[in-house]
């Protein structure tokens, strides 16, 4: 147990659950508040403002439990409100590309969502990554809590989403084709995740024995099928903006993004741990994709 999460045993999962919800539920709340405050700025940088101002938010409700990992549902779950937020600026039209657009993105964060649901126990469970780097700079962990852990994802997941506001908020007229192209992909890829968790999930349960690893399944053929399922998705919501404008190539930002921050940072700390911790693994990366689907070498 984190000694700096003990006096959170106190709290029951169920508990817990609703902590998260009710800091949720605020700063959404607080958001819709300073959005109408900067209106006059525009609706993307009006938005990331009530963006930035809802995270720092729950940093500040993570602070009265330690716990960094409150933030982790925040990945998911803000884009929705920010996409119909977009989307009422072109009052709800339901044109083709936007009601394919959104069944992506709401697919993606319901599973994503349940995902970190189904795995919480609760405000005495921190991830792993918090830990470390709360061990490895000390009196300097706090700005890393609100700079890295909170800010730096809650920038990159706007940046993500840039590709929707030009899709929802406007009355474009898209290319059909390339709508329905960026529909396939972006279920192909929010499926991908799916099973490759839900493998993973049923692969912990069934063996208990430390050192083994999965390398069947989805993960026979990349050794974070996850990540790619998840660049993947954002990378179709790019495809969607560029059904409505090829002058939208540039909000390819987000995905690119995206991609530097599995392929720099989120794998190499993940293999790096799971080589220290499982047997075979180092032999297993020499011969299984790090990131794409590919047949193993």
């Amino acid at each position: 147990m984190n000694p700096y999460l003990k006096n959170n045993k106190r709290f029951s999962r169920s508990t817990s659950f609703i902590f998260c919800i009710v800091a949720y539920i605020i700063a959404i709340a607080i958001a819709f508040f300073v959005q109408k405050q900067f209106a006059y700025l525009g609706d993307i940088y009006s938005v990331l403002i009530a963006d930035v101002i809802a995270t720092i938010v729950i940093y500040i409700f993570g602070l009265f439990v330690s716990n960094a990992s409150l933030y982790d549902p925040y990945w998911s779950v803000a884009p929705v409100p920010i996409a119909i937020y977009w989307w009422s600026l072109s009052n709800f039209d339901l044109s083709l590309n936007k009601i394919l657009l959104l069944i992506v993105l709401l697919y993606w964060a319901v599973r994503l969502t349940l995902n970190w649901a189904r795995g919480w126990s609760g405000l005495e469970h921190e991830d792993w990554r918090y830990g470390m780097l709360r061990q490895k700079n000390g009196k300097l962990y706090q700005f890393v809590n609100l700079s890295g852990i909170h800010l730096f994802p809650t920038i990159l997941v706007f940046l993500g989403m840039l590709p929707v506001y030009y899709v929802l908020a406007f009355n474009y007229e898209a290319q059909t084709m390339y709508s329905i192209s960026a529909f396939i992909i972006g279920i192909i890829a929010v499926s991908i995740s799916l099973i490759a968790d839900e493998q993973l999930k049923k692969f912990v349960k069934e063996n208990k024995v430390r050192g083994v690893f999965l390398r069947s399944g989805l993960w026979q053929y990349s050794r974070h099928p996850n990540y790619f399922g998840e660049v993947s998705f954002w990378f179709s919501t790019w495809l969607f903006a560029l059904s409505v404008n090829s002058d939208y190539l540039w909000t390819g930002i987000g995905v690119l993004a995206m991609f530097l921050l599995f392929w720099f940072i989120s794998i190499p700390m993940m293999d790096e741990r799971m080589s220290k911790r499982k047997i075979g693994y180092k032999d297993f990366m020499k011969t299984t994709s790090r990131f794409f689907l590919l047949p193993r070498r």
